[in-house]
């Protein structure tokens, strides 16, 4: 977590930059996306400089994956940030300057700051910085960097020069094992039948099965009911 001291109109504005990151690599399942998590892992390790564009459908993981990158570094001693576009959104591209000085910075949602000439114009300038001083990038967006909607031609050639990733979508079994997982971290047991019986009537990807543990789970304390099959049938009117 940094700040930064802006002003605007005379008045001073503080800003909370780069949330704390909550996930971490043992909590994602890699299923087909072996390659991807094997490079993340090492990237801390190394001293080469690094540019992964990551991308994939809502929901896949890219956000866990960036955020388990940053706890990763941090543990290997390097200075790391973790910036979400919605976050840098509310203030002009000018909040980048100085972010140069990190060995890693991991960007979620880069698609949300292309199409302003702007924001364009000023991550093209940051991403230029960033290498010159031997520090490494990772970004994250819903397609890839070939298709995103890029009116300035430089900043298009620096986004496709990474090393690109496609999130692969988990298969059933894997999400199952997901689940899981989850499950227990938040101190309840799904039985593989209930987490198969979850997944053939939920949306399948990963933020809709969360949500839906995260109701069960706070229902079965108030109720002080075990998470089987009728309830959650009951619970979630299904």
């Amino acid at each position: 977590m940094i700040e930064k001291i802006f002003t605007a109109e005379g008045q001073q504005l503080t800003l909370s930059l780069g949330r704390q990151p909550k996930r971490d690599f043992d909590g994602f399942v890699v299923g087909d996306n072996a390659q991807l998590v094997k490079a993340l892992k090492c990237l801390p390790e190394t001293n080469e400089r690094r540019f992964y564009f990551v991308w994939g459908d809502s929901g896949c993981g890219k956000s866990h994956l960036l955020q388990a990158e940053c706890q990763l570094a941090t543990l290997a001693q390097r200075r790391c940030i973790y910036l979400e576009a919605e976050q840098l959104l509310a203030f002009g591209p000018e909040v980048l300057d100085g972010m140069e000085h990190f060995d890693l910075v991991c960007v979620d949602d880069i698609d949300r700051l292309l199409g302003a000439e702007l924001w364009e114009e000023g991550f093209f300038h940051f991403y230029n910085k960033l290498f010159d001083g031997n520090s490494s990038l990772i970004v994250s967006a819903s397609s890839a960097p070939r298709f995103l909607d890029i009116a300035l031609p430089d900043l298009q050639s620096r986004l496709v020069s990474g090393e690109v990733y496609q999130i692969a979508s988990l298969a059933d079994d894997a999400k199952i094992e997901f689940m899981i997982s989850d499950a227990h971290k938040r101190g309840f047991q799904l039985a593989p039948e209930v987490a198969e019986y979850i997944i053939q009537r939920s949306p399948r990807d990963i933020l809709s099965l969360q949500a839906v543990l995260e109701t069960l789970d706070a229902l079965s304390l108030s109720e002080q009911r075990l998470i089987t099959i009728p309830f959650v049938k009951k619970s979630l009117s299904w």
